[in-house]
């Protein structure tokens, strides 16, 4: 269970970066994304917590937490065409294992979107916020709270996505190659 849900959350921070991208008179062209994602898991709910030295605990959620609960920055670039870079509501409804997610958009202006999300039938929750800084930049966050009988998961993401160039080069329109990171 806990991997199925964190790879929803994972496929979320996928479709952020097209969200990133995609806004109201945005440059078409080459466009770079930039997330750091952070995954912390709590203990178990049958875990013994108060028999546990806190460097036992520390020791056990490193263990349980996806890249240790370390930062990890990972990069892509994507090619944005005239016809990709639409209104802010056709973006965010994931793809792949966040297809399941239902979302509420809660604020939506051509600057700014921001929504609640709900995954897995409910076990994730959290919310989504992107901020068109210009034409050529975007900024936004994702942050979710999965819960289930193997204990509590939450996940950041902070983001960052820029306009590069108007030549995609070899990459066609709707496509994103990883430049760097996990």
């Amino acid at each position: 269970m806990r991997l199925l849900s964190l790879m929803t959350l994972s496929g979320l921070i996928g479709f952020a970066g097209t969200v990133c991208a995609a806004m109201p008179n945005a440059r078409a062209g080459l466009w770079e994304n930039a997330s750091t994602t952070i995954v912390e898991v709590g203990l178990p709910p049958n875990v013994p917590t108060a028999k546990l030295s806190p460097e036992e605990r520390a020791k056990i959620e490193r263990g349980l937490a996806p890249w240790g609960g370390k930062p990890v920055t990972t990069s892509e670039r994507m090619c944005m065409s005239a016809e990709t870079l639409d209104a802010w509501d056709r973006y965010g409804t994931g793809t792949g294992a966040a297809a399941d997610c239902k979302r509420t958009v809660l604020q939506q202006t051509p600057q700014r979107l921001k929504m609640a999300l709900v995954c897995g039938g409910g076990t994730s929750t959290g919310d989504a916020d992107f901020t068109a800084v210009g034409t050529d930049r975007v900024v936004g966050k994702i942050t979710m709270l999965t819960k289930s009988e193997r204990g509590d998961s939450k996940l950041n993401v902070q983001m960052e996505s820029r306009w590069v160039g108007a030549d995609c080069g070899s990459l066609k329109p709707g496509q994103r190659e990883t430049i760097g990171g996990r």
